[in-house]
């Protein structure tokens, strides 16, 4: 495995699963029956980091595997990606590398985004599909309008939109150090944003299960607008909270996600899938 697919995929979220579940050193899931290893992806401007914290809250048979965009956390020193096709491009290539037996992506925010367009690239490429793309607070490909964001062309702009967003800690902004780290790959992330192009493409196989805040500026229309993305089934869970709910009432919002996966891990492989696993 590369240096770079190290980085990208943060693997002490897997040695904290190894360490809380009795795992030998340098064990995976692989092995334990009907194991789910779930790739996530970070919304904009953030780390991958915080997704470690999950390792404590799930159960034996989940495993979490945070996915880290260049410029940031454990990939500081790379330049930042700004475009969607290409940041795409790339971290399909780093976790198809070792692609687990049973995976599911998820994605909060513009990382919702990203985990759906790996999602399409995998299939591209012919790779295994993951068992389900699970989203959090991002309204539907079909139904974004970013550009608002090629207008936040200062820093004080970039400020005032993660004010707004109230997503960043206050420790950020009192240290000129973490803000310069933290508007750099806002302005990236943004710059993903803009770029992305809706198409119209023939729609993923794979169960798609929706997660929002109630009191989120998308709204539950542009959320449920996923459901067009899938001809498998879609489900939609609403929580208390704005765009950051998944923080707000985390152990609720990972029981529900717990809960969907789940299901979608124990389903029996369709003949599609069953078909392509023959030829990987």
């Amino acid at each position: 495995m590369s240096r770079t697919h190290r980085k990208g995929l943060d693997r002490h979220a897997a040695e904290e699963f190894a360490r809380q579940h009795g795992s030998r050193s340098g064990a995976t899931v692989k092995g334990m029956t009907n194991s789910l290893t779930l790739f996530c992806f970070a919304c904009a401007g953030a780390s991958a980091a915080p997704f470690q914290r999950w390792c404590r809250q799930i159960p034996p048979w989940f495993r979490i595997v945070p996915v880290e965009r260049p410029g940031r956390g454990s990939r500081l020193g790379e330049p930042h990606v700004r475009t969607f096709e290409n940041i795409v491009r790339l971290l399909t290539r780093e976790i198809s590398r070792d692609l687990p037996q049973d995976y599911a992506l998820f994605g909060h925010s513009l990382g919702a985004l990203l985990a759906f367009g790996c999602a399409q690239e995998i299939r591209r490429l012919g790779l295994r599909p993951p068992k389900a793309l699970a989203v959090a607070g991002s309204p539907a490909p079909s139904c974004r309008d970013d550009n608002r964001l090629t207008s936040l062309s200062t820093d004080q702009d970039l400020v005032d939109e993660l004010k707004r967003q109230c997503g960043t800690p206050d420790e950020v902004y009192a240290s000129p150090e973490l803000l310069r780290l933290t508007l750099d790959a806002t302005a990236a992330d943004f710059a993903v944003c803009a770029s992305f192009r809706y198409e119209s493409a023939a729609p993923l196989s794979i169960p798609i299960f929706i997660l929002g805040g109630r009191h989120d500026e998308i709204g539950e229309q542009a959320l449920r607008a996923w459901q067009v993305e899938t001809t498998a089934k879609t489900a939609c869970d609403l929580f208390d909270g704005g765009h950051f709910f998944l923080r707000e009432h985390e152990a609720t919002f990972l029981t529900a996600l717990t809960n969907r996966l789940d299901s979608a891990r124990r389903k029996p492989a369709s003949g599609l899938e069953v078909l392509l696993e023959r030829h990987i």
